[in-house]
């Protein structure tokens, strides 16, 4: 499954869910627990993260992320998506 986070708060709640096979990609305001100084950057430990490289700009932290974090565009997104059967949005 496909986790599309918009929110850092709901990171939280997708460990409850999360299985190995998933992916998380942060979009919107999800983007600023890419930073390892996040208070919520240690929920996303056990995922396969991804961010969208055009809201870490928009944000002005594309220089905050972590390198464990995979910074995909929307041709990525497109891809995830179509290699995942499902996908959640989580506000």
């Amino acid at each position: 499954m496909l986790h599309i986070v918009k929110s850092p708060l709901a990171l939280e709640e997708i460990n409850k869910v999360y299985l190995e096979s998933d992916a998380v990609i942060l979009i919107q305001d999800a983007v600023y627990a890419a930073n390892p100084q996040h208070n919520l950057y240690s929920a996303l430990n056990s995922f396969n993260i991804f961010a969208l490289q055009s809201d870490l700009e928009a944000r002005g932290v594309i220089n905050q992320v972590s390198s464990a974090v995979n910074i995909i565009d929307y041709d990525g997104f497109v891809t995830l998506t179509a290699k995942h059967r499902n996908s959640l949005t989580w506000d």
